[in-house]
């Protein structure tokens, strides 16, 4: 466990970053900052210059959970079996977190200077090809990854659902860096759509089919699991 302690210990000082970075700022901060953007990547939310601490406290409240998952789970021993990618996803969501919390102290003192309906995208896409990544490297547990009844059910419906829903979320997240740099916010915006669609629906679906296959296998001479 000591790579998943390291881990960890590197994400809370990344989220504690962003906090220093919003206690830092808050003083010279104007009185009203953003805190939304709209599809077309134009704000149409703003907050009082206290609202630059939810960012970085609700990262941190969520770091925490992840701290809590593997003590709180029925399947708490699968943990250390995939350690290492438990942590690289914990890392990810840091890293991520703490650039939203940047991008957003930079955009209160300069509303529109940055191309967010470009770069929250382009971030989440970078985002979901790490979890991809990661992906088929998730054991069996109640938190972390595609969590059906199906996988729920069969170490092998798990494995093979994370290797489907792996390659789709790091191909899938790949498109949508791309969609985002090269076209408008605005049009990108039903690609999108349909891209996190399908990475989202077709792995719990394949879950099911995979699913009668094991179980029609097993009806018959077993031969399924010699398939995986």
């Amino acid at each position: 466990m000591k790579r998943i302690n390291r881990t960890a210990l590197i994400s809370w000082v990344i989220l504690l970053a962003g906090l220093a970075g919003a206690l830092v700022c808050l003083p010279s901060l104007p009185d009203q900052i953003p805190i939304h953007w709209n599809t077309a990547g134009e704000i149409d939310g703003w907050g009082s210059r206290a609202s630059a601490f939810w960012l970085p406290l609700a990262g941190l409240g969520c770091n925490l959970l992840f701290a809590l998952l593997p003590k709180i789970d029925p399947r708490r021993e699968n943990y250390s079996k995939f350690s290492g990618a438990y942590g690289a996803f914990r890392l990810i969501f840091s890293l991520f977190w703490t650039g939203m919390v940047l991008l957003t102290l930079y955009s209160a003192y300069a509303p529109g200077a940055l191309e967010v309906g470009r770069l929250i995208p382009a971030a989440v896409g970078i985002l979901f090809c790490v979890l991809g990544n990661y992906m088929p490297k998730f054991k069996p547990n109640y938190f972390v990854g595609i969590r059906t009844p199906w996988t729920l059910a069969s170490e092998i419906v798990w494995r093979r659902t994370h290797r489907l829903g792996g390659l789709l979320w790091f191909f899938g997240g790949l498109l949508y860096f791309v969609i985002s740099l090269l076209i408008k916010p605005a049009s990108a915006f039903p690609i999108t759509i349909v891209v996190l669609l399908v990475i989202a629906v077709l792995p719990c679906a394949a879950s099911y089919f995979y699913w009668r296959q094991e179980q029609k296998g097993n009806s018959s001479d077993g031969s399924f699991s010699k398939m995986d």
